[in-house]
């Protein structure tokens, strides 16, 4: 047991932090899958044959992009005012919350191409409650909702427990192949710390792992690196004993800005990275994957454009189109048509450019993230090919899958078959 601990820990500065995000990631085509284990537990070993299953039923049958997820913005209002917002949320009067309809669409949606699961975000959630519960309740045997993001604002002793039991009557803990995951997001959030502490307890102490996980995302500012996940250990401890880091996953970042916030503080990170680097760096968003992660995932803004890819400061140039204009599976067939995505994905990655753009180019690029190295690769890629490869509403040039598996051949999953 003492071994078990110290591979799934590691040390911070006040000790033992909870389970790191990066334990128990399993690949489709990589080996066997491990029901029950990481922060995006899975329910049965059989995860990746019952989802090719629901797309081959519906008929996205050996398509190279295929979402294991769709993140969506159920609203854009927030009960507070992060100055950093890398969520790019508005206030309570300023932003909006998608109406019955849309999120009866969505479910309708979701169905119709055999998408596995979504993860709610906002905004917060919790201050759009009537709308939460009406998706999950209309989901509830269609798509699993995976993850659950809040900033545990209804964390108050008089709250807490009532509203853990309107998400289990509503369908929260009746997923057919993820176990829910509730991701309480903690950085610059003026919520009190209690109510972050109190939520853990509960979903620690009346949920088995097997029922529900939890997380707490811990964003820091760049410029210091400070996360409140130390304090909120401490207040834990102080309040219910030994914090249960067996149970309480981990995500941490720093704050990444978004262009929604046109006065959004200024992001201050020290250094400038090369694109090169990124690239090196950059892990295989595309592979079907679950457990640490749940990849391939998608980005749905309130507004209906959707990105095939869920960073909050994706490049816009990752939007193929908008669900509530046209059908998803249109969105995704164009998707399928980007010559950039086709070859990221089957090149394991940003890596892949190198094959396009040149090393002594990419070293010149400076950027502070992977999706700002993402942002200058797209434009590089399309000068490099002579089109728009990427694009929403443009018709990029068609690239043989075959071909692009022929140059990744370790790459390809084993049950990807050759087509003409």
């Amino acid at each position: 047991m003492a071994g078990q601990r110290a591979a799934r820990f590691s040390m911070g500065r006040d000790g033992w932090t909870m389970i790191k995000e990066g334990t128990a990631t399993y690949v489709d085509g990589r080996g066997p899958v491990i029901p029950f284990t990481g922060k995006y537990a899975v329910k049965t070993s059989a995860v990746f044959d019952l989802i090719r299953a629901g797309w081959d039923g519906a008929g996205l049958v050996d398509a190279p992009y295929r979402p294991l997820r769709i993140e969506f913005e159920l609203t854009t209002k927030c009960n507070d005012t992060c100055a950093s917002c890398g969520m790019g949320a508005l206030s309570l009067q300023a932003g909006r919350s998608l109406s019955d309809r849309q999120l009866d669409h969505l479910v309708s949606e979701f169905a119709s191409v055999g998408l596995p699961s979504v993860a709610i975000t906002g905004g917060e959630p919790f201050v759009a409650m009537r709308a939460l519960l009406r998706f999950m309740a209309q989901a509830r045997g269609t798509v699993d909702v995976s993850k659950l993001t809040t900033n545990g604002v209804w964390g108050s002793q008089k709250r807490c427990g009532p509203t853990f039991d309107q998400l289990v009557a509503h369908g929260l803990l009746d997923n057919r192949l993820f176990v829910p995951l509730l991701m309480v997001s903690i950085g610059e959030q003026t919520t009190p710390l209690d109510r972050v502490c109190r939520i853990i307890h509960h979903a620690v102490t009346e949920f088995s792992d097997h029922e529900l996980n939890i997380a707490v995302s811990s964003l820091a500012d760049p410029s210091t690196r400070e996360h409140r996940i130390y304090p909120v250990m401490r207040l834990y401890a102080e309040t219910y004993g030994d914090f249960p880091h067996d149970r309480v996953h981990s995500t941490m970042r720093v704050y990444l800005p978004n262009e929604r916030l046109d006065d959004q503080a200024a992001i201050h990170r020290p250094g400038r990275t090369s694109v090169a680097r990124w690239m090196d760096h950059c892990y295989d968003c595309f592979a079907p994957t679950v457990g640490a992660y749940v990849l391939p995932t998608a980005l749905l803004k309130a507004s209906g454009d959707l990105y095939a890819c869920a960073a909050f400061n994706v490049p816009e140039k990752l939007g193929f189109g908008n669900l509530f204009r046209e059908p998803l599976r249109d969105i995704l067939a164009r998707t399928n048509r980007s010559a950039y995505v086709a070859t990221v994905r089957a090149g394991g990655g940003l890596k892949a450019l190198h094959d396009i753009i040149p090393r002594a180019e990419s070293e010149q690029m400076t950027c502070g993230s992977f999706c700002g190295s993402c942002a200058l690769l797209i434009d590089a890629f399309e000068r490099k090919t002579g089109g728009e490869g990427t694009a929403g509403g443009t018709e990029p040039p068609m690239v043989s899958v075959d071909a692009l598996w022929s140059r990744f051949p370790a790459k390809r999953p084993s049950g990807d078959k050759a087509r003409g």
